[in-house]
């Protein structure tokens, strides 16, 4: 090892654990390096990063006192603590899927498991040292962004017979930097003459994504349908394919897909984040309310963990309550409740959250059939009050909704939509056509889907099949896949069947229906309901046949 810069380095152990960190310190000083600091926990490790600039950080994952390792790095990155010209590797004794899933995403310099000899901790930070020391004008311009550079410079290494151990590392290099910096033709043309000679994984990912910057989705589908099967890439596969299929209004297999990619990598919040919205988007109020959980699981002692996570999970549980029969509801508000007391305790002294619990209570006793108390609470906020942001608007449009005001609803919507400036971002197209999707039911039915189950289960019993289709129709339509709601829906047409022939539109509703509950997995129950109506529907269609 160079001892240039072992003299010169500037190095941080981050460990809990007295033995670690003793036997980290002596290898370490051993090898030669005597600017040595040790961190017993993230927060002071936080600390010491403010104060100093470091070449090299030795961290446990497996950290206990407030923040893990994951969320430390994490942290340190976004804080602009780390460059990519330190060195940071990871140790712990864990080694499941899942966590190696979510370290990989966030590219730590090497990943040591527990527990390991001074002889290979060595090796590893000669290798990574060296590697650093050697591409420091390429890290260099990566942090500034300057992909002219990075490319003059992975140029010159390429030609230098020295660096011939860096060659893959600079060939992927020079492939990310044609892709940041948009030339998609030198990219694509790039990653097919490396595939040519060997397929190498991460070269196919960057012909896919090389083929997407070119619009040929075609060829870049074809690829990513490959990658998603193999372990190696199939967290990046799924997430391009997930990105793919919202920029095409696929939300449904964009949902799918980000999902899929979140149980792979669970630690991953922003993913989280989008895979909520869209959850929501599609009317999976249970997987909304899954995924915020999840969401909020992870987040918790990071930098990510606010006031507005703690809301987000209470809204999902809301939005989901309101889908179940009352005594399944009932569990779903009190765990909505203890979120929000949670919340409280987490972050005592945020005044700025006092309406937006208002908004969040008003909607819970709504659901608790206390209404009085709801019109109550919404009475002492404002419409359209300059602060918030869009969800604490969206939430305010649905209790004045549910309440009956759906003027003040729709004028909070429409506020939205006049105020809301887009960017080009994945998640704020999911936003933006939710808030379309929402002012457009809310338009065109003015009852909550209990609501609306509620009437047409009264139409139903008085007879009135056309007008109760219509209202397990509309409710279908604000939860299209409650199972529930699609048999009630069912056995209204199948009634309406034997007193007429079904009109165009109740024969789409009827399939509709169908399509529904059979791709399911249904309760004894509901199946013998099911294969009932069936028959009593192949009856009808018999007598028809013969008048």
């Amino acid at each position: 090892m160079n001892p240039e810069l072992i003299k010169n380095a500037n190095v941080l152990i981050i460990d809990d654990q007295a033995l670690a960190q003793v036997f980290l310190k002596q290898s370490l000083e051993k090898l030669g390096f005597d600017k040595i600091m040790v961190a017993e926990s993230a927060k002071h490790a936080l600390r010491l990063a403010d104060e100093s600039q470091f070449n090299l950080i030795i961290c446990s994952f497996n950290l206990s006192r407030d923040k893990d390792g994951y969320q430390l790095f994490e942290e340190l990155k976004a804080k602009g603590a780390i460059k990519l010209t330190t060195a940071f590797i990871f140790t712990s004794a864990e080694t499941d899927a899942a966590l190696v899933n979510s370290v990989v995403e966030l590219q730590p310099d090497d990943f040591l498991a527990k527990p390991f000899t001074a002889k290979e901790l060595s090796d590893r930070l000669r290798r990574v040292l060296t590697r650093k020391h050697k591409l420091a004008k390429v890290y260099w311009a990566i942090d500034q962004q300057d992909y002219v550079m990075v490319l003059e410079q992975v140029e010159s290494l390429l030609m230098d017979p020295k660096a011939a151990n860096l060659y893959p590392l600079l060939m992927r290099m020079k492939g990310d930097a044609l892709l940041a910096s948009e030339k998609y033709q030198q990219a694509a043309q790039f990653y097919y003459e490396i595939i040519t000679l060997q397929k190498f994984t991460w070269a196919m990912v960057g012909l896919a994504k090389a083929y997407l910057g070119l619009h040929k989705e075609d060829a870049a589908i074809n690829i990513l349908e490959k990658l998603v099967a193999k372990p190696s890439t199939r967290l990046a596969a799924l997430d391009l394919l997930g990105q793919y299929y919202i920029k095409h209004d696929e939300f449904e297999l964009a949902y799918q897909k980000l999902q899929n990619a979140s149980e792979l990598s669970p630690r991953n919040i922003d993913r989280h984040k989008n895979v909520v919205q869209l959850a929501r988007l599609v009317h999976d109020h249970s997987g909304q309310y899954d995924a915020a959980k999840a969401m909020l699981k992870y987040a918790k002692r990071s930098f990510h963990e606010t006031p507005d996570l703690y809301l987000t999970v209470a809204r999902a549980g809301i939005d989901y309550a309101l889908t179940l029969p009352e005594q399944e509801s009932a569990v779903i508000v009190r765990q909505s409740e203890k979120c929000l007391e949670a919340m409280k305790d987490q972050f005592p002294s945020s005044v700025e959250n006092k309406d937006k619990i208002s908004i969040v209570q008003a909607r819970i006793h709504y659901l608790k059939d206390e209404e009085s108390k709801a019109k109550q609470l919404v009475a002492g906020v404002l419409e359209h009050e300059e602060s918030g942001n869009l969800e604490d608007y969206i939430d305010k449009a649905k209790a004045f909704h549910e309440l009956g005001f759906q003027d003040q609803a729709l004028n909070i919507l429409e506020h939205i939509h006049q105020h809301h400036t887009p960017d080009n971002s994945i998640s704020d197209k999911v936003l933006t056509t939710y808030l379309n999707q929402e002012k457009s039911e809310k338009t065109d039915i003015p009852f909550t889907p209990r609501q609306l189950n509620n009437i047409a289960v009264q139409l139903y019993g008085k007879k009135q099949y056309p007008a109760a289709i219509q209202a397990f129709a509309d409710a279908l339509r604000l939860m299209p896949k409650n199972v529930r709601i699609a048999l009630n829906m069912l056995q209204a047409l199948v009634d309406q069947k034997f007193r007429t022939q079904l009109t165009e539109a109740q024969l789409a509703l009827y399939n509709n229906a169908i399509s529904i509950i059979s791709v399911q997995q249904l309760p004894n129950e509901q199946q013998t309901r099911y294969e009932k109506l069936l028959e009593r529907s192949a009856q009808a269609q018999e007598a028809h046949m013969k008048d």
